[in-house]
């Protein structure tokens, strides 16, 4: 009986020491895994998927590794991003913070472009008739001429033979006479003749060997192809005659921008040899074409130049503005576009703390986005130093909570994004 008892007594006390060693061992792993999940680290800004237990640089971009703690992360679990950054991070972050506001939007372009003669304005003068040149009244390319002003003295069977023709049908007693008047009269048209000289051939009691030619059109000549002297055949180009009192500027424009353009509105210029004047354009047509190298689409100004200041070939700087109405906006360098999305960090109420907040973009004009929806007039949004929260971020989530810089997660509930914007 006694040495059951003392059997007993040694199991006993086996099994509470055992309980002991296994309660001490326990507790040593809680602790150790506590320590583990506090432990400081160091990653990188860039890659936060890169991680140490010591000081060194990111094998991805070689950039020196930043000390981080797996308490931070626990802290920011929450479904909306939150950043805090104290007032002291905030300086050294340089964080600029302004106030979405709805303002007027003014869309400008600028577009370089060349100015050049209007196709209606050029007229190419040719001979109606076989000939040779006499004189030449008009004898240097660049000169100004007017219409109905001499250009050149002809001697010409072809024009002879159709003033004898309509000499014989005005003395002619046929009672067909009006009708070989006409087509008498319609050929020396044809061949260049004014009503004036045709009216005279009534009086001249011999056709005269020369005709002077006088011009079609006014201009200045850009061309001249002929000497005195030299003999031409019908079709033969002899001057070409421009009126430069109104220009084109074509402009090419990005595709992108040229969609904010409509015919009809006005637009200004200025070129290198006139750098101070503007002069003013109205859009006459917006081509229908991209060109397929430099992405861009040329659009037709048409210019007043009565005074002859600007010349046919000049290059030009073309500034278009054009108004849009009111929208809610931010500086260009608040928005952080992450791949399919485009994020912005609002100040929460929390005290030094910053919301990540994903909007919708529209227009971009004069280093502003318009917002179209995910922001409210009065929230204040980071300006500068986003990007800079934006690592912050990704260092306290490990690169795997928060937001997903390549798009909405699986799991992610998308907000709602409305259908359009209010406008004031």
């Amino acid at each position: 009986m006694k040495t059951l008892f003392v059997t007993v007594t040694i199991i006993l006390a086996l099994l509470i020491s055992s309980c002991g060693k296994s309660s001490s061992s326990h507790q040593g792993h809680g602790d150790s895994t506590a320590a583990s999940q506090t432990a400081d680290y160091y990653t990188c800004p860039m890659h936060p998927q890169v991680k140490s237990d010591k000081p060194g640089v990111c094998p991805i971009c070689h950039m020196d590794l930043v000390k981080a703690s797996n308490s931070r992360q626990m802290e920011t679990s929450s479904d909306e991003p939150m950043v805090p950054l104290n007032d002291r991070d905030q300086v050294l972050a340089n964080v600029a913070t302004v106030i979405a506001e709805y303002e007027s939007i003014e869309h400008t372009v600028r577009a370089f472009g060349t100015l050049e003669i209007p196709e209606p304005n050029k007229t190419i003068i040719s001979a109606r008739f076989n000939g040779r040149i006499e004189r030449l009244y008009v004898n240097s390319v660049g000169a100004k001429v007017k219409k109905g002003q001499p250009l050149f003295d002809v001697y010409s069977p072809d024009i002879i033979q159709a003033e004898n023709e309509y000499r014989q049908a005005i003395t002619s007693s046929s009672p067909t006479k009006n009708n070989f008047v006409a087509i008498a009269k319609s050929k020396l048209l044809l061949l260049g003749l004014t009503e004036e000289q045709i009216s005279n051939l009534e009086s001249q009691d011999v056709v005269p060997l020369v005709l002077t030619y006088h011009s079609p059109a006014s201009g200045i000549i850009i061309d001249k192809k002929i000497v005195e002297g030299i003999y031409v055949n019908e079709g033969t180009s002899l001057y070409d005659v421009s009126d430069i009192s109104t220009l084109w500027n074509i402009a090419e424009v990005y595709e992108n921008d040229a969609a904010h353009l409509r015919t009809g509105e006005r637009a200004t210029l200025s070129t290198a040899t006139y750098p101070d004047k503007k002069f003013n354009a109205t859009i006459s047509l917006i081509y229908p074409v991209v060109n397929s190298q430099t992405r861009t689409v040329k659009v037709r100004l048409t210019v007043n130049n009565s005074n002859g200041q600007l010349k046919p070939n000049m290059y030009t700087e073309t500034l278009f503005q054009r108004k849009q109405g009111k929208a809610l906006t931010v500086p260009v360098s608040a928005v952080l576009i992450t791949g399919k999305r485009n994020l912005v960090y609002v100040k929460a109420e929390h005290e030094n703390h910053f919301e990540a907040r994903e909007i919708g973009i529209g227009t971009r004009f004069n280093g502003k986005y318009e917002v179209t929806w995910g922001l409210m007039e009065g929230e204040e949004v980071v300006s500068e130093g986003g990007y800079l929260i934006d690592s912050e971020s990704q260092l306290k989530t490990g690169g795997g909570s928060g937001h997903q810089h390549g798009g909405s997660s699986a799991t992610e509930t998308p907000k709602e994004k409305p259908s359009e914007q209010h406008n004031h």
